[in-house]
């Protein structure tokens, strides 16, 4: 009898073998993920390289070692670099959010946040129409490239591709088009500021040029990088209204996740399930968080730079787990939406800028 309790409810088998072997498992992908993220940090602070940031330098980075990566060590990393895309980008993306502050903010007044307003929701709703009925894109891959063009480049596209349930070789595709057009627009702003026509446009205010700047932009990194070649306080303008940005990706993660949760459940004749992501929820509260006083000048230092070595891990896995075969698949035609939205962003954020402030 006892015998027959024994095999019908055995003893729980040791639980810390089983943890160590998950542990082990993980840890080639994620000190792969690490080593590369490092290195791009380094090179990162290069001034030839400075330009394009850590982020798109570690998914570069990762994307390059990945395709002469030997099929036993990919193999063995894929349980890491998992984790690394996956968890370690959503806390940093929480992370993210402490780079701003309340009274960040209100310093730019709500010309700004209108501005803003009006731009990342023109240029991804754009994407979106564009994408789909010129190009023939499947909608997440072009709300995928409108993401990264409407809000804030890299980052925006790694926290909404859960949203959109987007392809993991869509992903830097679109990184690819925030990489490539957000160079030029860095390289090309400070050059419109100088000719007199734009000038005249703007009224010779820096200040408008400023949020101009901040609002049709990609990158974070290429605002500051642009920016360096006005006054500081149209730089500041500038690299505040681009925060403003991205504080709007929290807003359109929810839009994007209860649209497309709507759309799958009635395509499956099931109950509509909107699942809220918690971390674009706690991004939105760092801003409270920073204004608080709880946190040092020296800690706040500390965790920015965490949160960017975490960022650049996940983007060096998503490097690591695409290979170019994959890439052809997309086609040209990312790139050319990406230049749509850049043309659109560069001459419809201008009109915007313009008409906020004469309204605002």
């Amino acid at each position: 009898m006892a015998v027959e309790q024994i095999a019908r409810n055995p003893p729980p088998g040791p639980a810390l073998p089983r943890a160590r072997l998950a542990t082990s498992a993980r840890l080639p992908g994620l000190a792969l993920s690490a080593g590369v993220a490092l290195l791009s940090l380094a090179l990162g602070s290069l001034p030839l390289l400075a330009t394009l940031g850590p982020l798109t330098l570690a998914m570069i980075l990762g994307l390059i070692l990945g395709q002469r990566l030997p099929r036993t060590l990919s193999e063995r990393s894929a349980a890491g670099t998992e984790i690394a895309r996956t968890a370690m980008l959503r806390v940093g993306i929480v992370l993210y959010g402490l780079r701003i502050s309340v009274d960040d903010l209100l310093q730019v007044g709500s010309a700004a946040l209108l501005t803003d307003l009006i731009v990342v929701l023109g240029i991804f709703l754009l994407a979106g129409w564009a994408g789909t009925r010129l190009l023939k894109l499947e909608l997440k891959t072009a709300l995928l490239v409108g993401a990264g063009s409407a809000v804030c480049g890299a980052a925006a596209i790694l926290a909404i591709a859960p949203a959109l349930r987007a392809r993991t070789q869509d992903i830097p595709v679109a990184i690819a088009t925030v990489v490539l057009f957000g160079t030029c627009a860095m390289l090309l702003y400070p050059w419109l500021w100088a000719l007199e026509p734009v000038r005249q446009l703007f009224d010779g205010s820096e200040l408008a040029f400023g949020r101009y700047l901040g609002s049709t932009v990609h990158e974070v990194a290429q605002v500051a990088a642009a920016a360096g070649a006005l006054s500081p306080e149209a730089g500041q303008a500038a690299v505040i209204t681009k925060l403003i940005r991205v504080m709007l990706l929290v807003p359109l993660i929810l839009a994007v996740t209860a649209y497309f949760a709507r759309r799958e459940d009635r395509d499956e004749g099931s109950a509509v399930t909107v699942k809220l992501p918690w971390f674009a929820l706690l991004f939105l509260l760092m801003p409270m968080v920073n204004a608080s006083g709880l946190l040092s000048t020296t800690l706040l230092e500390l965790v920015r730079q965490l949160d960017t070595l975490l960022l650049a891990i996940a983007m060096a896995a998503l490097g690591l787990e695409t290979r170019f075969a994959a890439l052809k698949s997309s086609g040209l035609k990312p790139l050319l939406l990406g230049a749509l939205l850049f043309l659109a962003l560069m001459v419809a954020g201008a009109g915007v800028t313009l008409v906020v402030g004469v309204l605002v």
